[in-house]
């Protein structure tokens, strides 16, 4: 009999069939791996991914087009000191630092809505680019089950128009919101629809990004979700399926559960990011949804990988891979990053071996 191959484990998965074992995803991050490398020696030539090899889907294999709709208007400024201004390809002009991660908005696109339909979009798929996600794809194919991936409608509407400037918006000017959700959707249905031929991941997943929940519940209410963003997602996901995509997977880090049923009404077929952390376990998850909803995580990054014993470890794992034995679920946590003991997460990676 033939060995399995690593895309027909994550399909069989994200199909809700029983894989030979559940699959696993895992994203390490660079304070992780300096300190792999500084702990365990393996060697410069060494790459992550072959210490641990049994990982299915990794940052490697996950070819997201993230670029937004002004790409030939991205420039940098240096100022001789530690301050740098940056313009994205949202059209944002970002006040950044040299040694820090986050950086503050200065300008964005949006800041009059009557200049909505006067925007013109630019293709990010230039050839250049469309040269590197081909080659990327391949080289994955060879090592990890390749996904590829676009922004979501929320995401790219407070990318345009300021985070918040867009919550005043969801609250006082819902037309204007969906508006601009309309014109969003073609934007990111022909990007994404660029991106899933480019990497010929018709039959893996395309993953959406969109940040809609907190810690503790989603950012916006169902209401608003439904006035606002359903028909948009339901134009874009619908376009993607009747070209061929087998799923459609949100990404979202934090609680989406009070939108979790109209996501399901707008076409998606996976979560990807159901963090214990934010409140959302893949038991109670798929316990309601059943095969609705592929899911991706479960594993806990901030308390027990991070801070918990053996004892703590084993529970997670345990109540994931109960659930997950008849497919629909991709073990794996947010990331894995500095502040995760290298002892705990090769305690969690030999948890997996034998499952």
């Amino acid at each position: 009999m033939n060995a399995i191959t690593i895309q027909e484990r994550v399909k069989a998965a994200l199909s809700h069939h029983k894989p030979d074992r559940v699959p696993r995803y895992e994203v390490f991050l660079p304070g992780y791996i300096e300190k792999w490398r500084r702990e365990c020696s393996p060697g410069e030539s060494v790459n992550i991914y072959d210490y641990y090899p049994e990982t299915d889907i990794g940052s490697d294999s996950i070819l997201a087009m993230q670029e937004g709709p002004f790409t030939s208007r991205v420039s940098t400024e240096e100022t001789g000191t530690d301050t740098f201004f940056h313009r994205d390809s949202w059209n944002r002009l970002q006040r950044c630092s040299h040694s820090g991660t986050f950086f503050e908005v200065m300008e964005v696109a949006l800041n009059e809505k009557k200049t909505l339909d006067t925007l013109v979009w630019e293709d990010p798929w230039t050839q250049d680019n469309i040269a590197g996600y081909k080659d990327r794809a391949r080289q994955a194919a060879q090592r990890f089950c390749p996904v590829t991936g676009v922004m979501g409608l929320f995401m790219s509407s407070y990318y345009l128009r300021g985070e918040f400037e867009l919550l005043i918006d969801l609250m006082e000017d819902k037309g204007f919101a969906r508006s601009l959700a309309d014109r969003l959707s073609g934007f990111l249905g022909d990007v994404g629809a660029k991106a899933l031929e480019t990497t010929d991941t018709w039959d893996t997943a395309i993953w959406v990004y969109d940040e809609l929940g907190n810690n503790k519940s989603s950012v916006i209410s169902p209401d608003t979700f439904e006035q606002v963003y359903l028909e948009p997602y339901k134009r874009v996901i619908g376009y993607w399926k009747s070209l061929g995509a087998s799923n459609v997977i949100l990404h979202c880090d934090g609680n989406c559960l009070p939108l979790l049923d109209l996501l399901i009404e707008a076409g998606f077929t996976g979560l990807q990011g159901v963090n214990p952390s934010a409140g959302m376990t893949v038991p109670e998850v798929k316990a309601k949804y059943g095969k609705k909803l592929a899911l991706i995580g479960g594993i806990c990054n901030i308390h027990v990988l991070a801070k918990g014993t053996r004892q703590d470890i084993e529970r997670n794992v345990k109540s994931v891979i109960e659930v997950a034995q008849d497919g629909g679920v991709i073990i794996g946590t947010h990331s894995i990053d500095y502040d995760i003991p290298i002892a705990n997460y090769n305690y969690y990676y030999k948890l997996l071996e034998s499952r």
